[in-house]
């Protein structure tokens, strides 16, 4: 690999470490190449980053942003946490397993984790508090179940991936799914486990007619909600519309429910979730297009082949080259958020995932995973400390319970998604029959 590139790829490094703003990282890496580097006229970099935006797949992250953002503002979070609290409230912990099914939920409305934090944790930490949960646990449980937005369709990293590597996105939305759910049973085993020692408030009393009664009420209160990511996966995978046009389909439910049946929201509102769809928007355009042009600089340059000669000197053998990638996977994880580290790491990595006889529909839930542990690991962390200041309380009494789900809950999945094949394809072999 080239001086040039190695000094651009630690200037990246650097520029991430120090907090600079992710999009300004990239800028600042392809204008250092710009610079210093010997490619001629740079006009075609931006012709590369202008077609990248011209996309129509693209089309559907701020229909789906904005989608998520009226859904959070018209009241759906605090519906799904009451129904999930009937069923499991009444449990030793279950204010626990509520948290992890309301944000899988909720997360897979928005398709992102920091709007699952912001909606979920607002309502769950201080009701946590309440019932004789440590807030910092709490809050590290919220922030380690919201990263289950990128695993439960319809996810915006997941269109993202599909997008940049040529992948189908609706084998791409199925395949995180089972390790998603087998997240859930893990973050849940441990929820009982780290919980067993704190005094939790007795569950209310309630007779088995009165549980029915009340599941059944709220589920009326809930429903439409509950009902909207069914919707947009049943108009996709049934032939009906596009992902792209199914985000459409999404926003226009989602402002009646919210302002006519909910009324928790009004037209007034509209506005202001209007301008911060926007603005998620704007910043993630300016990502993307930054990001394709480093990446069209690092593939004239070779880098994607260079790298995956630097993992077969290493080792030929397939499950060493898995290992090392999920390795880069997790360094990249770890100081990017994930929409950045799809755009850098999966180009990168597609030639050796290709090597070692990997599908790309596998790879895609390697991803998923790898970089939503990266969510919530230490240095960077940017969930984590997004929870941090939505439950107001310090990082470093966070960190014990988030470790544990890190190691002992995501760690696991990664592993299990990357060396177990049929976890991740049974689900787009069945329903769209791939090979």
């Amino acid at each position: 690999m080239s001086p040039l590139i190695l000094i651009d790829a630690l200037l990246l490094t650097v520029l991430l470490i120090i907090g600079v703003p992710v999009p300004l990282c990239f800028a600042g890496a392809v204008l250092f190449l710009v610079l210093t580097g010997d490619f001629g006229n740079a006009s075609f970099l931006v012709g590369a980053g202008y077609a990248k935006l011209s996309s129509i797949v693209l089309v559907a992250i701020p229909l789906y942003i904005l989608a998520g953002g009226i859904m959070s503002r018209g009241g759906i979070a605090g519906r799904l946490v009451d129904l999930a609290d009937t069923v499991f409230g009444r449990m030793r912990g279950g204010l626990g397993i509520v948290v992890i099914i309301a944000t899988a939920i909720f997360g897979a409305i928005s398709g992102m984790a920091s709007s699952a934090v912001a909606a979920i944790g607002t309502i769950m930490i201080p009701r946590m508090e309440e019932r004789g949960y440590d807030r910092a646990y709490a809050t590290a449980l919220v922030s380690a179940s919201a990263v289950l937005a990128l695993l439960i369709p319809p996810s915006a990293s997941m269109i993202l991936f599909g997008w940049v590597t040529g992948t189908s996105i609706l084998a791409c939305f199925l395949a995180p799914v089972v390790p998603g759910l087998l997240l859930c049973l893990l973050l849940g085993s441990w929820n009982y486990v780290l919980t067993r020692r704190m005094p939790l408030a007795a569950p209310e009393k309630a007779t088995t007619r009165q549980v029915m009664q009340e599941f059944a009420r709220r589920t009326k209160r809930a429903g439409f909600g509950l009902a909207m990511p069914l919707i947009i996966l049943g108009f996709i995978y049934g032939g009906v519309t596009t992902p792209t046009e199914a985000a459409a389909v999404a926003v226009v439910y989602a402002i009646p429910i919210s302002i006519y049946i909910y009324r928790d929201m009004n037209w007034c509102d509209t506005s202001e979730v209007i301008w911060r769809a926007g603005q998620t928007t704007g910043v993630l355009m300016v990502l993307i297009f930054f990001a394709a042009m480093l990446g069209r600089v690092w593939t004239l340059e070779n880098v994607p082949q260079q790298i995956m000669e630097g993992f077969l000197l290493v080792s030929e053998n397939p499950v060493i080259l898995l290992l090392l990638a999920n390795l880069f996977l997790m360094i990249v994880g770890m100081f990017m958020e994930d929409v950045s580290g799809i755009l850098l790491a999966s180009p990168l990595l597609m030639p050796v995932m290709v090597h070692a006889g990997v599908d790309p529909i596998q790879f895609a839930a390697i991803v998923a995973t790898n970089l939503g542990m990266g969510l919530i690991t230490p240095p960077t962390a940017p969930i984590l400390y997004f929870a941090a200041l939505i439950g107001k309380v310090p990082l470093a009494k966070m960190l014990t319970p988030t470790l544990v789900f890190v190691f002992l809950a995501y760690l696991p999945v990664v592993l299990l998604t990357t060396f177990v094949p049929s976890l991740s394809l049974a689900l787009p072999r069945l329903v769209l029959g791939v090979p």
